[in-house]
C-alpha cells in the first residue's frame, strides 16, 4: 500500500510589502476578517506581510509600523498571537489582553473584537476551529469545546504551546516542507488543535462532570482496528475511527488503552510504522528512495524521532534496513 501522491499539496506562500497605510488596510482585511481600522498619521510607513499555508494551518510574519487601532468582526478559525516587538492587545466585552513582547494570546473565538497595536511585529498561527472540536471529543468532552480566555492557563502551557508551534512552523517553513503529505498535515492541525486544548481555558477544563466513556464491545475493537489496518495511509481521527466500529470516540478510546495500551491514534502510529519498515524493506535504494522520503509518507517528518522510534521497534537504524 502506498500514500496516493495525487493527493499531495505544496504548502503555499505569499509575501507582500508596502509604504501606503491604506493598501496595507486592504490587505490585512483579505488576510484576516473586515475591520475598520484608525491609524495616527505617520512619515515613514512600514508594512510586511508573509504568509505560509497547509492544510487549513497558515502562519503570518507580519510588520506594521503605524499605532493602530481596529474593530474586528468575527474571525474563522482558531487565531493565536505571537508579539516579537511593539506592543499589542486583544479586547472582547469585558476581557482584555495586553502583550509584553515574547506574549502570546487566543483571539477571542466567535465574537467580534477590539485589536490595538503600535510598531507591531507579530506571528500570527490560524488552526481550524474543528482541530479543537476533535481534540475535545477525543478527550470525552461530547459537547464540544467554548474558549473562555485569551491567555495561557499557566507559565508552564505557555512554554508547552509555544514549543508545538516552534515545531510545527520549522515543519511548515522547510524549503521542502513535509506537510505536503496528507498524512502529516493531518497530523499537525490535529497536533495543534490538542496543544490548543490543553493551554488556553475553556469549557473542557471546567466540568464538575464527565460521564463514563461507556463501553466498546470486542467486536467494535476488531472493527475499529481493521479499519485503521486498512486505511493507514489516509488522514484518519479518533471520530473517524470511531464511526467505522459503530461506537463512540470516548468508548473506543478507553477499549483500546485496555487491549493495546495506547489510543486509536496511537495504534494508527503503530501501523504507519510496519508500513514504512515493510516500504523500507521492499525498496531498492538505487532508484533514488530516501529515508526520510518513505518516513514522510507515512506520517513521520521529524527524521530523527522517526529513526530513534524505528530503532526502539526493529532494533536497527532504518537507513540499514534500506540499504540490506
Amino acid at each position: 500500500m502506498t500514500v496516493d501522491t495525487e493527493r499531495r499539496r505544496p504548502v503555499e506562500r505569499f509575501e507582500f510589502s508596502t509604504s501606503d497605510p491604506a493598501v496595507a488596510a486592504s490587505v490585512t482585511k483579505d488576510a484576516y476578517c473586515d475591520c475598520r481600522q484608525w491609524a495616527a498619521p505617520a512619515d515613514d510607513f512600514t508594512f510586511r506581510f508573509c504568509r505560509t499555508s497547509a492544510g487549513g494551518v497558515s502562519l503570518d510574519h507580519l510588520v506594521h509600523s503605524n499605532d493602530t487601532i481596529a474593530d474586528c468582526d468575527v474571525i474563522d478559525g482558531l487565531m493565536f498571537v505571537f508579539l516579537a516587538g511593539g506592543s499589542f492587545s486583544v479586547t472582547s466585552g469585558d476581557q482584555e489582553a495586553t502583550l509584553s513582547v515574547g506574549g502570546t494570546a487566543l483571539y477571542p473565538p466567535g465574537v467580534p473584537i477590539r485589536l490595538s497595536w503600535n510598531r507591531l511585529r507579530a506571528e500570527f498561527l490560524r488552526v481550524p476551529a474543528d482541530a479543537a472540536e476533535r481534540a475535545a471529543a477525543d478527550h470525552g468532552a461530547g459537547g464540544g469545546v467554548r474558549f473562555l480566555g485569551t491567555l495561557p492557563v499557566s507559565a508552564q502551557m505557555d512554554r508547552f504551546w509555544r514549543s508545538t508551534v516552534g515545531f510545527v512552523s520549522h515543519q511548515l517553513e522547510m524549503p521542502d516542507s513535509p506537510l505536503s503529505s496528507p498524512l502529516v498535515r493531518d497530523e499537525m492541525v490535529n497536533l495543534l488543535g490538542a496543544a490548543a486544548v490543553r493551554t488556553f481555558p475553556n469549557t473542557t477544563m471546567t466540568a464538575d462532570y464527565r460521564p463514563g466513556p461507556g463501553q466498546a464491545s470486542p467486536a467494535a475493537v476488531r472493527r475499529a482496528a481493521d479499519f485503521v489496518e486498512a486505511h493507514a495511509d489516509r488522514p484518519l481521527t479518533t471520530a473517524d475511527i470511531a464511526a467505522a466500529a459503530s461506537t463512540s470516540p470516548s468508548a473506543l478510546q478507553a477499549a483500546f488503552e485496555r487491549q493495546y495500551g495506547t489510543t486509536p491514534l496511537g495504534y494508527l502510529r503503530r501501523v504507519r510504522l510496519e508500513h514504512a519498515h515493510r516500504e523500507l524493506q521492499a525498496t531498492d535504494p538505487t532508484g533514488g528512495a530516501t529515508v526520510a522520503g518513505i518516513a514522510t509518507r507515512w506520517g513521520f517528518p521529524e527524521a530523527g524521532a522517526f529513526a530513534a522510534h524505528y530503532h526502539d521497534v526493529y532494533g536497527q537504524q532504518p537507513g540499514h534496513t534500506l540499504r540490506t
